[in-house]
């Protein structure tokens, strides 16, 4: 089975599911459905949360899996809580905290700096 299909591949606009097919039983239901929060991510955020539920959670593991820094995991889970999350003040702070990361992660700021801004 193929992955889904998010944009058109002509024109590049959002891809609707209208349709649902049950090969058991011969069912098709017809209609606009929404893809759902996680359906927004792209595969690769798809994979890293599959990654971070199967490692349950654990950033080490996580890190280990995908042989990226602690810094990069965070900021990845970041992104995809603001993404998907629709409190705007948590995600605003989710993009100070990301961007704080990255930082980090570029040798832009020292963790000391980032912990000082952090506790403002």
């Amino acid at each position: 089975m193929n992955k889904r299909l998010k944009q058109c591949p002509v024109c590049n606009e959002t891809l609707s599911v209208v349709e649902y097919y049950c090969e058991k039983c011969d069912l098709t239901i017809r209609g606009k459905f929404g893809h759902g929060d996680l359906g927004s991510l792209t595969n690769s955020q798809q994979e890293f949360v599959k990654i971070f539920l199967c490692a349950q959670g654990n950033i080490k593991e996580v890190e280990k899996r995908l042989k990226i820094s602690y810094p990069t995991v965070k900021s990845k889970l970041a992104k995809i809580t603001s993404q998907i999350c629709s409190d705007n003040k948590k995600s605003a702070e989710q993009e100070n905290y990301t961007m704080i990361l990255t930082k980090i992660e570029n040798g832009e700021m020292s963790v000391n700096e980032a912990l000082q801004k952090l506790s403002k």
